[in-house]
């Protein structure tokens, strides 16, 4: 039997256990999926636990995303591009970093609005998550990629780490309140603001071109920024999707088996409702 976990503090309310188990009968693998309270002071400890118990892949959530690159032996460019490791993958005797968010974002994108090819992007937010996926984004050639931000500066840090790995990007920075182009064909809301039941301050004139909207938060029902803008005419989409896609690409990297996202998305939807 192949055994995973999921790494983070909290933990308990991780879907990750549901997701791969499903995965795992799409594939005709017996697997164990384990959620692993874990302190950031306890990081290597209970790793190495796992391991000697015989874990053979590893997941990492807030707040460990960052210290984990540290257990590896290799390091693939996406996690030093982004500074953040969600999968540890075993290869021999050597633990192998890398960042699956940007996948899971881009291919939940591509099924809902389509190719991101030449096409004008603003990200809300210039933390963490935005950091994990920008490296998959300009990998598909948006014709323009703005981050806006609360704090203007922290958007320009984002954007000058960026230029070290991707000097020709059409990247830019500023202001929550100040864009250089309100026409959008893609907002993406990378902030934390759904979890607090708010929405981003920014201007109804970004809607008026009617970009899809997506949000990184997910839940039994929209958040504030999504409600926003689809009550003006925008379509919008959650992050469940991102969430089962970047599972699906751990596990295809742990198993060789790349998995049908669409079902367990509804599978994991309908769970969502019930609760």
């Amino acid at each position: 039997m192949m055994k995973f976990a999921v790494f983070g503090e909290p933990i308990q309310h991780s879907l990750s256990p549901q997701i791969h188990q499903q995965f795992g009968l799409q594939a005709g693998l017996k697997l164990e999926y384990l959620r692993i309270l874990t302190p950031p002071k306890d990081l290597k400890k209970r790793f190495y636990e796992f391991v000697e118990q015989g874990g053979s892949g590893a997941n990492f959530t807030l707040p460990l995303k960052e210290l984990a690159t540290d257990l590896a032996d290799q390091v693939e460019d996406v996690s030093l591009q982004t500074g953040a490791t969600n999968t540890l993958v075993q290869r021999g005797t050597q633990w192998v970093a890398t960042n699956t968010d940007g996948l899971g974002l881009v291919s939940d994108l591509l099924r809902k609005f389509g190719s991101l090819q030449d096409k004008k992007i603003l990200m809300l937010g210039a933390g963490g998550a935005a950091r994990g996926v920008l490296p998959a984004l300009l990998a598909q050639n948006p014709r323009t990629l703005h981050i806006a931000n609360r704090t203007p500066e922290r958007a320009e840090r984002l954007v000058n780490d960026a230029f070290r790995f991707h000097q020709e990007a059409p990247l830019s920075a500023g202001a929550l309140t100040l864009m250089p182009d309100p026409d959008f064909d893609l907002i993406i809301n990378a902030t934390s603001s759904g979890l607090d039941q708010e929405k981003p301050k920014i201007k109804e004139s970004l809607l008026k071109s009617k970009p899809f909207c997506y949000d990184m938060v997910y839940g039994d029902k929209q958040t504030p920024f999504l409600e926003w803008a689809s009550g003006r005419n925008c379509e919008v989409a959650d992050g469940l999707g991102m969430l089962v896609g970047q599972a699906a690409e751990s596990f295809r990297r742990w198993t060789g088996v790349m998995p049908d996202v669409g079902t367990v998305i509804l599978r994991v939807r309908k769970q969502l409702s019930q609760v």
